[in-house]
């Protein structure tokens, strides 16, 4: 009796744990301000997250627990969802921002949202690109990823691009073939200035054979490009100790980020001063010269925007506290 009277407390104590963190994330989803205009970001130093929008259900969950009972502990993998964990490694170089999916009724934890019309979004996604300081692309099927892919060849520089592997092999394939595609489409048909050229990128890193001592991470591997668009491949894999402290997890995410969060140190601010026009929507059917396109209207100021009604109402941007987690020292 006593035994069970243990399991039963022990149970009845993780289900409100995990009814409370719930409650807690719908809280901090109705208090997270959103961006009200991306100009607003002119003069800033942020880092971009293009992703598709099928990726923000699976990123809005808890981050998935670490293997082993005997020295397990809620506080190993901190932040809320798995997006505030993974971008939470970034936040120190410049607040993560990203475009918020169409008719969400609140915008999501991690990135800072802002919301843009279903018609040319184009036009201020290749603004937002060019003055990032860094572009996070979780890679993933979907034109619109192959589209922002495509987007940073031709406007920004190499370095300033990391990939973000979290798909598998099949995914990952048809996002190479896609992009292989609409690289040479757009290529010959906005034509412009010299393209950059269209990086091979690597296989999917093969998983590990299994130990159970393996996390099952939001991560599976990232890629970084050198200045002649070479990519190396950092496969993410985090091996738990049987026995460890509390932070063990945390330093060694430390040690696996470390090649993709070093250069970007180094990484000069960006300015205004270069940038590419920014491209014409998918679907124009214009019959300019293809070598000089011209650019789409902005949407008007004063359009309602498509999103979370915080975006319609808000009178102004407040600035996020960060992340609740840093990396540590």
């Amino acid at each position: 009796m006593r035994v069970l009277i243990i399991v039963v407390v022990v149970s009845i104590g993780w289900l409100l744990f995990d009814v409370g963190r719930k409650l807690l994330v719908r809280g901090q989803r109705h208090r997270v301000s959103t961006i009200t205009s991306f100009d607003h970001l002119k003069g800033e130093q942020y880092l971009l997250y293009l992703r598709p929008f099928a990726l923000d259900q699976p990123m809005a969950r808890a981050p998935s627990g670490t293997p082993g009972w005997g020295s397990r502990s809620p506080f190993e993998v901190p932040g809320l969802t798995a997006e505030q964990f993974l971008l939470g490694q970034f936040s120190e170089h410049g607040r993560v921002v990203a475009v918020g999916r169409p008719g969400e009724q609140l915008p999501l934890l991690g990135a800072q949202r802002g919301y843009l019309p279903l018609q040319g979004w184009e036009y201020t996604v290749s603004e937002l690109i060019q003055g990032a300081h860094v572009v996070l692309m979780s890679v993933a099927q979907g034109p619109g990823t192959a589209w922002e892919f495509t987007e940073v060849l031709r406007t920004t520089t190499p370095e300033r691009l990391i990939l973000v592997i979290s798909c598998d092999e099949r995914e990952y394939d048809a996002f190479r073939t896609a992009v292989a595609g609409l690289y040479e489409a757009r290529k010959k048909r906005e034509g412009g200035s010299p393209w950059a050229p269209l990086p091979v990128l690597p296989d999917c890193p093969v998983v590990p054979r299994a130990t159970g001592r393996e996390w099952d991470a939001p991560l599976r591997a990232f890629v970084t490009f050198d200045q002649e668009w070479h990519p190396t491949l950092f496969p993410f894999v985090v091996t738990v100790p049987r026995l460890r402290h509390y932070r063990t997890v945390r330093k060694l995410v430390g040690q696996q980020m470390a090649p993709a969060l070093s250069p970007l140190h180094a990484l000069p601010r960006r300015t205004a001063a270069g940038t590419v026009p920014p491209p014409l929507p998918a679907d124009s059917q214009s019959s300019a010269d293809p070598s000089t396109p011209a650019p789409p209207p902005r949407p008007h100021p004063n359009e309602p925007l498509i999103g979370s009604v915080l975006v319609h109402h808000q009178a102004a941007t407040r600035r996020r506290r960060g992340f609740p987690w840093r990396k540590p020292m």
